[in-house]
């Protein structure tokens, strides 16, 4: 929206484009000459268009966040995430699946996955009784994955597999590290301040406990 506002592009212009890093269409400027009368400027959005909340800029970024943690779109965008390769690697849980499965109120959030039942799954589209029984064997199996994929899984803001990897090497399990000081976070090597504060705020949040 900054880069929209300061090139003054609205809505019903004509643009000269440029091909950026290769492949990427960059918008140098409108052409002024082919502008419409009357041609609206673009506002940032105030309320989350899944939900509508609030959303917030990010203090040190652009994006526009919605403030509500039981979003629906945010806790699919999660599921999404935990249930990926490189994390919890349930398999048999894509995308279309976890659109059911918010939508109908069944998964509210991560941890409501484990609660899943046969006859929960079998309910919905596309799933019969031999995929329900697989996609409940795979979420057991999820159970016994190491540390670092389930803290790489829980979405923590700046928290990728390698940061995931030093902080289940250097607590060893999830009480230790759910009790940590910010600056007991902040002493571990490779840690930034940053970080420390997004692992911190992550766990003083009950609903994330």
């Amino acid at each position: 929206f900054d880069d929209l506002a300061r090139k003054d592009l609205r809505i019903g212009d004509t643009v000269e484009v440029q091909k950026a890093g290769e492949i990427i269409p960059q918008v140098i400027r409108y052409v002024p000459e082919l502008r419409p009368p009357h041609v609206t400027p673009y506002t940032p959005p105030g309320l989350c268009p899944s939900c509508g909340s609030a959303v917030k800029q990010d203090p040190e970024g652009v994006y526009l966040r919605c403030l509500n943690p039981a979003c629906p779109a945010q806790i699919k965008g999660r599921l999404k995430h935990f249930a990926g390769r490189a994390a919890m690697d349930i398999e048999g849980m894509g995308e279309a699946l976890i659109e059911q499965l918010v939508d109908r109120g069944l998964v509210r959030s991560l941890a409501d996955i484990f609660d899943l039942q046969l006859d929960d799954l079998v309910a919905l589209e596309r799933m019969g009784k031999k995929s329900a029984a697989n996609l409940l064997s795979a979420i057991q199996d999820a159970k016994s994955r190491p540390l670092n994929r389930l803290l790489h899984g829980l979405g923590i803001r700046h928290v990728g597999s390698r940061t995931a990897e030093i902080l289940a090497r250097h607590f060893g399990d999830m009480s230790r590290l759910m009790a940590a000081s910010q600056d007991e976070l902040q002493g571990i090597p490779e840690i930034g301040a940053i970080v420390a504060a997004s692992i911190h705020d992550f766990f003083a949040t009950q609903e994330n406990r």
